[in-house]
């Protein structure tokens, strides 16, 4: 012990084979978590759809409230609102976006075509020519033409599994009523099964997670909104096909910052390559200026509250978030990070007041003595 007091580096060396030892104990016991991760698993996902809904209705179920004046109704409306929705969604939109995909995907190769003429009839032919001989267009699209109709068939798949989960289906309408019914009960529930000293700390907490997610799902959801909407007006502008599809792509896309803006207008530059030189010049300089509006106009007004994230952090926590749980990381990542600064701060402000009133206190005692 004396040893581990006088040398930093043989303690540290002793937490970290601790550490690796206890992780090796635990790999060797894994399946004694299995059921604890089975349970975690099956609800982890209504809670998430749950809350990520929840927050994005808020603000019309605030707006009903004042109206109605009766919390009851409130839900009732709010609750149908949402199952109108989400009937909608699958009943009339799902239809048209797969139909949408189903024309695009048949239309790859005729893109693919017209913009290799396109290359070959400009000043770039010299340039990017050798390239073009090097690939095999008509096995590119093939190549392309399998991941999105893959991709067609896993959103379906995905689809009709969610359709089709009784837990799901039954799980998140009750989770949503009894959020909107006692949501605001949930913290002073946590504080009282906490201890005294850190009922403060639980309630501050509780107040950092509900303004942060509620600014930035609301908020984001109002910005991919406002970026597919203005999007797919553009799209019909330029006469471009598949406007639906290209605009929602785009606003979805828009849900992962920085990398999103430009993965989305990818499918409509390849449209309007295909088209023309000038339709391609417009609709970049047409997106330029959507996305101006984002980030100068729309996410100042509707995330003002959200606190400001460093481009190159936020640039590392994707490429991390992604790596690790594919583009549903991406999408959780800057919330998260978000959620979690604002309640480590939380914390360290907690300590500070809780050491500022011993060391008071211990002061006050000493003058007494005295």
């Amino acid at each position: 012990m004396d040893l581990l007091k006088k040398s930093k580096m043989v303690a540290i060396l002793a937490v970290l084979i601790l550490i690796g030892t206890t992780i090796f104990i635990f790999s060797k016991v894994a399946f004694i978590f299995r059921p604890l991760e089975a349970i975690v698993s099956s609800i982890l996902l209504p809670i998430l759809i749950s809350v990520f809904i929840f927050y994005i209705f808020l603000p019309i179920f605030k707006q009903l409230e004042r109206i109605t004046k009766r919390r009851n109704l409130s839900v009732f409306l709010i609750v149908l609102l949402i199952l109108s929705v989400v009937f909608l969604g699958i009943q009339v939109v799902m239809p048209m976006i797969i139909t949408e995909i189903g024309k695009f995907v048949a239309q790859i190769p005729t893109i693919i075509y017209s913009i290799s003429q396109l290359v070959e009839s400009s000043v770039l032919e010299e340039k990017v020519a050798p390239l073009l001989e090097s690939l095999d267009l008509n096995q590119m699209g093939r190549v392309i033409i399998q991941v999105i109709s893959g991709a067609r068939s896993s959103l379906s798949g995905i689809v009709e599994v969610i359709s089709h989960s009784a837990i799901i289906i039954f799980t998140i309408p009750l989770l949503l009523v009894y959020m909107f019914k006692d949501g605001e009960k949930i913290p002073s529930k946590l504080q009282e099964i906490t201890p005294e000293d850190y009922q403060q700390l639980v309630k501050d907490w509780c107040r950092d997670f509900h303004n942060a997610a509620s600014t930035y799902i609301s908020g984001k959801m109002m910005v991919c909104a406002y970026v597919g909407v203005s999007s797919y007006l553009v799209f019909k502008i330029l006469g471009l096909p598949n406007a639906l599809l290209l605009g929602l792509i785009c606003g979805l896309m828009d849900i992962v910052p920085y990398f999103g803006p430009f993965i989305g207008v990818i499918p409509a530059l390849l449209y309007a390559l295909s088209q023309d030189l000038k339709t391609a010049i417009l609709l970049i300089l047409f997106i330029t200026a959507i996305q101006f509006g984002e980030s100068y106009l729309v996410s100042p007004i509707v995330m003002n509250k959200v606190s400001k994230i460093h481009p190159i952090i936020a640039v590392f926590l994707l490429l991390i978030a992604g790596n690790l749980l594919g583009f549903l990381g991406m999408i959780v990542a800057l919330p998260m990070y978000t959620i979690i600064r604002g309640m480590v701060r939380t914390f360290i402000d907690f300590r500070k007041k809780c050491k500022r009133r011993v060391d008071s206190g211990v002061y006050a005692s000493e003058k007494i003595k005295n």
